[in-house]
């Protein structure tokens, strides 16, 4: 069980790898060990993130793209797996998006998950840009209710 805080004096860069799944783990030391150029890396990483926030990505990473893989594989591919998940994450227009995600805004970051949202708005909905009346609302309301009603089978009414 990892130590869910660093204590004083604790070596970030040690503290940081011990956030590696054990099944990581357990791979990394059959071939000889976390590598140094992953220290190295998590070092350089440390400077611009705290070592919670990457412990959070190695986490989010391993979850997100390595968790299924079988224990050959994992053997295989153990170091490249340990860099891959505290490598930095590769967004060139912001150093505080991390995997898509701008942690000062909670907001997805624009240039590497943009939104995929489109609206598709009708002419008579453009036209003269004023407010529906409230006969209009009312009517068009009792259409979708009427619409939900009868494609796609709900209830009339109340249940008893």
């Amino acid at each position: 069980m990892a130590i869910p805080y660093m204590s004083q004096g604790q070596d970030p860069v040690g503290w940081v790898t011990e956030a590696y799944p054990r099944p990581l783990r357990y791979a990394l030391s059959r071939r000889g060990g976390v590598p140094h150029t992953v220290r190295t890396v998590i070092a350089g990483q440390l400077r611009v993130r705290t070592a919670d926030q990457l412990r959070e990505r190695i986490e989010r990473r391993w979850f997100g793209g390595f968790a299924h893989l079988p224990a050959p594989e994992l053997l295989e591919r153990a170091d490249d797996i340990a860099m891959q998940l505290v490598g930095a994450p590769g967004c060139e227009v912001s150093l505080r998006c991390e995997d898509g995600w701008l942690l000062d805004q909670d907001a997805n970051c624009m240039w590497c998950r943009p939104s995929r949202t489109e609206f598709h708005m009708r002419d008579e909905d453009l036209t003269d840009g004023r407010r529906s009346s409230a006969e209009t609302v009312a009517r068009m309301a009792a259409e979708i209710r009427t619409s939900m009603r009868t494609n796609r089978r709900y209830p009339n009414g109340p249940r008893r």
